[in-house]
Formats: structure tokens, C-alpha cells, sequence
């Protein structure tokens, strides 16, 4: 029996269709789908919804993104949302009822029995990489994104580096507790859109990646493949090329874009470099708002005066940028 594992597509139409022809021609014969999927990042929230709907043999959880959808939904004039939340609303709003009622009715976690040997333990957000008292990303490369672009810009490492690196970790006496405490012999989390797989003791933990916008170093679409066999489990780990550029454009000729520019053109980049490049707009906002007194404004705290500039700053930046000479993120695939 083959698994498709698809995981964080956000909106990208283009790259789930992709994978789905990907995993097809592989010949799986179920899928499971770990959450945030339709809203806020790029502009196709219910061609996506659509066609998560009609997929048969299709087993999905709920992502944060579908979690806190309600409070995005609620009627309020376009001149009292602010930049910063303009994307969110805008994409919320855009779903039909039909689609809307399908995402946010999802379940937070799932067991899935994929065979008598095969049992799994799903959910968007694991505690493998959180910290259950704040809720915070613990201070690793496998657990937080930004930190994991740090780490490969500080030393460079390849694949096969980073998932020794990573059996190490989740064998540790951080993950290995709450590993052993889960009822199933398979476990699947997404979230930080980092492609990763590994085994601590008899029991697999399996992270596909993310469809629409990983942030791994490889901008290629993410998602992973379980074999289940009489003999035990193979782990495919795939990457399937797409037009970047071409949803780039769509992105720009959106009305989503129009809501939330800022935003939109640091998806953009993240896209094209295949890494999450937040600190960039983090820093400068930071700089604005230290000088307007705002010290403990943060990116999705400062004053509409402090986004503003900041925007206008962060556009700048990226448009002086040159991909070929200023590299965020090393390829590590």
C-alpha cells in the first residue's frame, strides 16, 4: 500500500496539482492531508478547497490556518482591517460557504489505520518541535524554519547531514518521551514546511514538507510518500517542479495581492529561494519602530504607520535584490 503525505500547500493551486499528477503516476492508493491548505498565501483558496473535496481515498486534518478561520470570516468594513491582516480577511471571504463549511469542520488530529501493522497518529502541529507550555518553536533547525535558513547559511549541509541530524534529535531525551507516549507506530506532522523523516526506536516520524512553499532550501514542491510492506515501512521523499514564475504573475494580477502587497511580494521571494525570509521585514520594522518610540512593537503589532514604511522599505529591498548574486538559502537537495 502506497501514502501520499501532503502537507502546507497555502493557496498554490498550481503546485498541488502537480503533486497530485505526481503521486497518481506513482501509483498511491490513499492520501492524507495535514493541514493549511487553501488561504491567505497565494489567491486560490476554493479551486484548492475544490479539489481536496472530490479526492477519494483521502483522510485530512485541519491546519492552524483552518483553525482560527472563524475570526477572519466576521462581517467588518474594509477600512477597519489593516494591512497586515488585509490577506487574511480577503482570502477567508474569498471561499464559497460550501468551502469554507469543509475546512473549518476539519478534526485538529486523526488515528489513521493504513494496515494491522500500520497505524497513524496525525496532526498539523506536533509538539516534536513545540514547546507545550508556550507554544513555541523549541530553538532548533528541525523544529523552526528561520533557524533552520540560519544553519545552513552559517554551515552548509546536505541531505543526508541533516537526517542523521535529525534521527539524533528526535532520539533525544527532548522528543524521544512524548514520542514513546503516542498510541501508534507512525507519526505525521507539518507546519514548519521542512521535509523530514526519521525513526526513534520502532516508531516512524514522518514530515512531507510543504506543498505550496517550503522552506528547506528547495523550492520544488514537498510531499512524501509511505510504503507500507509485510517486511515494514518505506519513506519516498519527493520534489516535483512547477511553474514558479507563472503563479508569481497570477499572484501580482490578484485581488489579493491588492489587499496585502507587503506580504504578498515577501511570499513571493520566499517562494522563489525555497526559504522563510521574515526576519527581512522583521529587522526593518524593528529599526521604524525603535525610532518612532514603538519599541515593543513586533511584526504583526506595530502601528499602521510603522507598516506602512516598513513596506515601502521591504518592496525596495527585494526589488534591488538579485537572485543570481544575493543567495538567503543554499540548496542542500
Amino acid at each position: 500500500m502506497r501514502t501520499a503525505i501532503i502537507a502546507d500547500i497555502h493557496g498554490n493551486y498550481p503546485a498541488l496539482m502537480k503533486v497530485l499528477e505526481d503521486a497518481r503516476g506513482s501509483r498511491v492508493d490513499n492520501f492524507i492531508f495535514l493541514g493549511d491548505y487553501a488561504i491567505y498565501d497565494f489567491p486560490w483558496p476554493n479551486e484548492v478547497t475544490r479539489e481536496l473535496m472530490q479526492i477519494e481515498n483521502a483522510y485530512m486534518i485541519r491546519g492552524n490556518k483552518e483553525k482560527h478561520m472563524g475570526q477572519f470570516r466576521e462581517e467588518r468594513p474594509d477600512e477597519t482591517i489593516n494591512d497586515r491582516d488585509g490577506g487574511l480577511y480577503h482570502s477567508v471571504r474569498e471561499l464559497t460557504q460550501e468551502c469554507y463549511d469543509y475546512l473549518h469542520g476539519l478534526e485538529d488530529e486523526m488515528y489513521i489505520r493504513l494496515s494491522p501493522n500500520a497505524l497513524v497518529y496525525a496532526k498539523h502541529v506536533s509538539p516534536i518541535c513545540e514547546d507545550p507550555q508556550t507554544g513555541r518553536h523549541l530553538p532548533y533547525k528541525f523544529c523552526a524554519n528561520v533557524l533552520y535558513r540560519q544553519a545552513m547559511e552559517e554551515k552548509p549541509f546536505t541531505r543526508e547531514e541533516f537526517l542523521l541530524a535529525y534521527h539524533n534529535f528526535i532520539n533525544s531525551d527532548i522528543c524521544s518521551p512524548y514520542i514513546q507516549s503516542v498510541d501508534a507506530n507512525i507519526i505525521m506532522y507539518a507546519h514548519n514546511h521542512i521535509q523530514m523523516h526519521a525513526y526513534c526506536g520502532d516508531k516512524l516520524i514522518i514530515n512531507p514538507g510543504s506543498c505550496g512553499m517550503p522552506f528547506d532550501c528547495n523550492n520544488k514542491a514537498a510531499y512524501t510518500i509511505l510504503e507500507v510492506t509485510s517486511n515494514g515501512f518505506n519513506v519516498i521523499e519527493k520534489r516535483v517542479e512547477y511553474d514558479i514564475e507563472a503563479v508569481i504573475a497570477y499572484t501580482r494580477s490578484s485581488d489579493l495581492y491588492k489587499k496585502a502587497s507587503v506580504i504578498g511580494e515577501l511570499n513571493i521571494h520566499d517562494l522563489r529561494v525555497g526559504s522563510s525570509n521574515t526576519h527581512l521585514l522583521a529587522d526593518i520594522i524593528q529599526e521604524i519602530a525603535t525610532a518612532k518610540n514603538e519599541n515593543n512593537a513586533g511584526l504583526w503589532n506595530c502601528s499602521d504607520a510603522v507598516w506602512h514604511e516598513a513596506g515601502e522599505r521591504f518592496i525596495a529591498l527585494l526589488v534591488d535584490v538579485k537572485e543570481d548574486k544575493h543567495v538567503f538559502c543554499k540548496s542542500n537537495l
